[in-house]
């Protein structure tokens, strides 16, 4: 009897050490290759094909090599780059601009009493902005002054506006641009948001004339995921283009202007003609946009086919003489397959990218998920 509890006893110990090997040797796998990438080196092979707890485990670390791998990438084209893509000169920004009391927003200039403005970054359709240091928060921002005419909408215009930076400001994300806060100085309305320093995906673009296949994967696959959290919050950006969009020196692509293009859109039912508008060149609009028609997450994931199909043959797919004309082809005209403008783009991602940009958004990526995992699956 005493022999049968000692074997057990020996059996169980042998069990557990045989456990513990099995279970300690990757976890210490881990740990070093925990350090290897600590130590800058991406080239770590985890393979664990267990489906516990470890398994799991190595399996998220792996997605995490991978993705810091494609920032390093992404960081190190970008300083190969730098000298070409430098900041856009500021001699085309109005070196004059008036605030809402009717004084300059020179560098220096304190405006809405805690914003010390530091420079113009860029002014566009929809107003100017700034750096500035918030002098309550000790920190640097973007302050964004909206033009008056942006805000002629009326009422309803507004408070539907309103209600949509209320909602943007939910969206906390590593992708997007954080948007602070929506005041009102003497009828000139203007936005606070988080300040990027970087450059923009449209002077990388212009720099370069086109991207490689791999720096064009991670920008949309960091493209879906600042979408996916968007469309979650129930927010369509209708503005998706290179402009928006800037790349950090971590390597992190960061999307702006949620909650703003609201104010760009036509009336419902009212397409780009009949609301009579400017909204800019419709380079990047879908076809339901530019028609007036109702709007869904669909409509981003078209302009994000759009600006991976500019990031890999350095133009946009459609171009004419007028807006108009334009307009049309993205209405009536299929896109060019981007192969034949650039034979290394891989047929899988021709084939993403011309779904995103289907005319009828039903045979689009249903999500901005769905398009990740579709762009994941390439590399």
């Amino acid at each position: 009897m005493f022999f049968a509890i000692g074997l057990g006893i020996v059996l169980a110990l042998v069990f557990a050490f045989v456990q513990a090997r099995q279970i300690s040797g990757p976890v210490r796998r881990l740990a070093l290759a925990t350090r290897q990438v600590q130590d800058g080196d991406y080239s770590v092979n985890i393979d664990v094909k267990s489906k516990d707890e470890i398994g799991v485990l190595s399996q998220a670390f792996k997605s995490l090599v991978e993705d810091l791998k494609e920032k390093a990438a992404l960081v190190d084209y970008m300083m190969a780059a730098s000298g070409a893509a430098a900041t856009q000169p500021l001699a085309s920004v109005p070196t004059v601009i008036r605030d809402a009391a009717g004084g300059q927003m020179r560098p220096g200039a304190v405006f809405a009493g805690r914003y010390e403005v530091k420079e113009i970054l860029g002014a566009g359709g929809m107003g100017v902005v700034y750096r500035a240091f918030d002098r309550e928060l000790q920190e640097p921002v973007a302050i964004k002054t909206l033009r008056p005419e942006a805000m002629a909408g009326g009422t309803v215009a507004l408070d539907r506006f309103k209600q949509e930076i209320r909602l943007a400001r939910r969206i906390a994300h590593r992708n997007v641009v954080r948007t602070y806060d929506l005041g009102e100085v003497n009828g000139t309305y203007y936005l606070t948001m988080e300040y990027v320093e970087g450059t923009s995906l449209k002077q990388l673009i212009a720099s370069r004339g086109r991207l490689p296949v791999a720096v064009t994967l991670t920008v949309g696959k960091q493209l879906c995921r600042a979408l996916e959290v968007a469309h979650a919050e129930g927010i369509i950006h209708r503005d998706i283009k290179p402009q928006n969009m800037v790349v950090d020196p971590s390597g992190f692509l960061k999307v702006m202007d949620f909650g703003i293009a609201r104010l760009a859109n036509p009336p419902k039912g009212k397409g780009l003609t009949e609301a009579g508008i400017s909204i800019g060149t419709p380079d990047y609009m879908s076809p339901e946009q530019l028609s007036g028609a109702d709007l869904d997450p669909r409509s981003d994931l078209y302009s994000a086919g759009v600006v991976l199909f500019e990031c890999l043959t350095g133009r946009v797919p459609f171009e004419a003489d007028t807006t108009w004309a334009l307009v049309a082809k993205h209405l009536e005209e299929e896109p060019t397959n981007p192969r034949t403008l650039n034979a290394d783009v891989p047929e899988a991602l021709a084939i993403v990218i011309l779904k995103a940009m289907a005319k009828d958004r039903e045979k689009r990526f249903p999500t901005a998920a769905e398009m990740f995992d579709a762009l994941a699956r390439i590399g």
